[in-house]
């Protein structure tokens, strides 16, 4: 099968079940009103717009946007912030953690993306750098969600610790690619991966 075909079928479903979590989420926080909702939310939504904007910068060579530093970038931001979200539960902090998440979020969009340079500089560190953040922030968010499991056992801590257990193998499965390009099926698998950890998450919210 033509790789640049299971590329763009993997990106476009990594798009299509974030967006879903991420309306699911919003639909939650309006009943709510829980900031870390909104966080999780938000998070997801940045997402799947970085996934999509992704998908089309790779299908259309003109695309006038530095697409690449904003996913790499955005989708670090939206794991830290969920793991802020989760390192205290005082309403006061997490409000303020909120209102800081839509400024950071803001500026991402109208100010860092326009201007950031069209490529990295020494690429395959640059990437490794950034794609390994997210796998280690990740990798601390299951953690405290396999805490939490093991202190309440809820189904929803073990979906969600399965989830970003998941999502951090994915990322440090592409990372392999930064320095070795032809592993093209290790970056699928990832991808595959990271999906898998994304269709956790979507279950922890719907069944949680």
């Amino acid at each position: 099968m033509n790789q640049n075909l299971i590329a763009n079928v993997l990106s476009l479903t990594q798009f299509t079940i974030s967006l879903f979590i991420a309306l699911r989420v919003f639909y939650l926080y309006s009943q709510a009103r829980r900031p870390r909702l909104f966080i999780l939310g938000l998070s997801m939504g940045i997402f799947s717009l970085t996934t999509i904007a992704s998908f089309i910068a790779d299908n259309i060579s003109s695309f006038p946007l530095n697409v690449k530093w904003f996913e790499y970038t955005s989708q670090t931001v939206c794991f830290l912030f969920i793991l802020l979200s989760l390192a205290r539960s005082a309403d006061g902090y997490l409000r303020r953690l909120m209102n800081w998440y839509i400024i950071t979020t803001l500026l991402l969009l109208l100010l860092l993306m326009p201007i950031l340079p069209a490529s990295f500089p020494d690429p395959a560190l640059t990437k490794s750098l950034l794609g390994g953040s997210r796998s280690l922030i990740c990798f601390i968010i299951s953690l405290y969600y396999i805490g939490a499991f093991s202190l309440k056992q809820t189904r929803f801590s073990l979906l969600m610790g399965v989830a970003f257990q998941l999502m951090c193998l994915g990322y440090w499965m592409n990372m392999f690619k930064y320095f070795l390009p032809h592993m093209t099926q290790v970056d699928q698998v990832g991808d595959m991966t990271r999906i898998a950890g994304l269709i956790s998450l979507l279950i922890a919210i719907l069944f949680g």
